[in-house]
């Protein structure tokens, strides 16, 4: 049986997808494997055809379907679907209170308990006083915190008597995009 441009086509595919098979294994072990065998199955469409006339259409399926696995099999290895999450804890404490060096710091830890890295965090810190009334705000942004790491982070305000009044502090840590 002559070899047919249909059966040319998919065998170009084939090496081609067997050529993307090695690049996508350092990624992903399963999506690896799919384009391999994507492309030994294109590859081998002549002989298939040969035995089997109608194997022509089923092959080239196959084909697409197995590169479409390796394909999400790249995706997810390679860590499109990644994305960060991110916890912290922080105290504050007042220093110098009723002088007009009272300062408060606030130091804190940031923690990436997601599955990507977070490349640019924000700190935002609003200090209040008893009746809930805004004494100071301030923003630090800390490097990438990558998957499974934390990061230490301290804010100091003042001096200025006025921070003799804090009260209670919040914190809101934020990824940007």
């Amino acid at each position: 049986m002559a070899i047919t441009n249909t059966d040319a086509l998919a065998m170009a595919l084939g090496a081609v997808a067997v050529v993307v098979s090695g690049f996508v294994l350092a990624y992903s072990a399963w999506g690896g494997i799919a384009f391999l065998v994507a492309g030994a199955l294109a590859l081998s469409i002549a002989p298939l055809r040969a035995r089997l006339p109608a194997a022509g259409p089923a092959v080239l399926l196959a084909f697409f379907v197995l590169c479409s696995v390796g394909t999400a099999g790249f995706l997810v290895g390679f860590g499109v679907f990644d994305s960060p999450e991110i916890d912290h804890d922080a105290e504050a404490t007042l220093h110098d209170a009723g002088t007009d060096s009272a300062t408060v710091v606030l130091t804190g830890t940031v923690r990436n308990v997601g599955d990507g890295p977070a490349e640019a965090v924000s700190v935002s810190v609003t200090l209040y006083d008893a009746d809930g009334d805004t004494l100071a705000d301030e923003t630090v942004r800390l490097r990438a915190v990558r998957p499974g790491t934390r990061q230490q982070f301290f804010v100091r305000f003042g001096p200025d008597e006025a921070l003799s009044a804090f009260a209670a502090s919040e914190v809101d840590v934020s990824v940007d995009p």
